[in-house]
C-alpha cells in the first residue's frame, strides 16, 4: 500500500542526488571563476517557451532538495551557490527560469541575497524574497560583448 505521502517522499529523497551533483558543480565553479564571470553567467537568459511541465510541488521538492544538502555541505553553500545549483539544474531540465539579485537595507546595514523563480514562484534562496529590491534584472538583460 503506498500512500500519496509516501510516493512524494520517495520523490523529495531522489531529489538529493541530482541536488548534491549540482551543488558540488556549482561549488566548484564558485571557487574557481571570478564574480564578473559568474555574475555574467547567472544573468544569462535561461531556455526560452515554456518549457516542460514543472509545477509548484517541482519547485519546492527542488528548493528543499537544495536547501537540505547546502545543510550538510562543508563550505559555502549559501543562496548564491543554490541559485548556481538550481540554474544549472533548470537549465539541463530545459524549464524558463529568472535569476534575481536584490540588496535591502535593514538596522543601517545592506544585504545581498540571489534566488531564482520559475513561473514567478520563489525555487530557491528562501521564500521571503519581498524584503529584497531586486536590483539586476539579471536573467532579462543581454550579457554585454566582449
Amino acid at each position: 500500500m503506498t500512500s500519496t505521502a509516501s510516493r512524494r517522499s520517495v520523490r523529495d529523497l531522489l531529489a538529493l542526488f541530482p541536488a548534491l551533483f549540482w551543488m558540488l558543480r556549482a561549488r566548484k565553479l564558485h571557487r574557481s571563476l571570478p564574480a564578473a564571470e559568474l555574475l555574467r553567467r547567472l544573468r544569462t537568459p535561461g531556455p526560452a517557451g515554456a518549457g516542460p511541465d514543472f509545477g509548484v510541488e517541482d519547485g519546492e521538492r527542488m528548493r528543499v532538495a537544495l536547501a537540505r544538502i547546502g545543510r550538510r555541505l562543508p563550505g559555502r553553500t549559501d543562496c548564491l551557490v543554490q541559485s548556481m545549483a538550481a540554474r544549472m539544474w533548470l537549465e539541463r531540465l530545459g524549464v524558463p527560469f529568472v535569476f534575481r539579485l536584490g540588496m535591502r537595507r535593514t538596522g543601517g546595514e545592506l544585504g545581498a541575497h540571489a534566488w531564482i523563480e520559475v513561473h514567478g514562484r520563489v525555487v530557491t534562496g528562501g521564500l521571503s524574497v519581498q524584503d529584497f529590491a531586486d536590483f539586476a534584472g539579471a536573467a532579462q538583460l543581454p550579457s554585454p560583448d566582449p
